[in-house]
């Protein structure tokens, strides 16, 4: 059973005719332009295996030119204009905190005169109907102020005029 080598021959040529186009009787510019766009057609290597890709930059980015003296001189214009601006606004902030804290003190003082005033009120409330309260016996009961609540107003308005 030996082969001849040119049946051999034939055999693989027809195989490789099975797995490739073979351009066979055409021009020799026809081949010349299948072959590169079959070979612009063959799979790159991944980016990630290759050392040096066009896609990503690996360079640091080129310096600006320095700034002229005239650009320089607006600069400073416009800083100090900023810097005018943010004084004022800050002015600004701190005058409207200080108006919302002193309505803040005179809403407190009022609340606190109203306050004053209830506390008063009851304490006479209590004083009217001191006597005709059943009295318990024992140290639950509570002492009877001794001085009327106008001479402890007085006092408290000393202790506060300390302060």
């Amino acid at each position: 059973m030996t082969e001849n080598p040119d049946e051999k021959f034939f055999d693989e040529l027809a195989e490789l005719e099975k797995l490739y186009t073979v351009f066979g009787g055409s021009a020799q510019e026809d081949v010349a332009c299948a072959k590169v766009f079959w070979n612009s057609l063959s799979l790159q290597p991944p980016l990630e295996s290759r050392l040096v890709s066009a896609d990503i930059k690996q360079r640091l980015r080129i310096a600006k030119p320095p700034q002229s003296s005239n650009t320089a001189q607006k600069n400073t214009e416009s800083c100090q204009r900023n810097d005018e601006f943010l004084q004022d606004l800050h002015l600004k902030q701190k005058q409207e905190e200080r108006q919302r804290y002193t309505e803040m003190a005179k809403k407190r003082d009022q609340i606190i005169e109203l306050l004053r005033k209830q506390r008063d009120e009851r304490i006479k409330k209590e004083m009217l109907s001191l006597p005709h309260k059943t009295r318990k016996s024992g140290p639950e009961r509570r002492p009877v102020p001794k001085t009327p609540p106008q001479a402890d107003s007085q006092d408290i308005k000393d202790v506060e005029a300390l302060q």
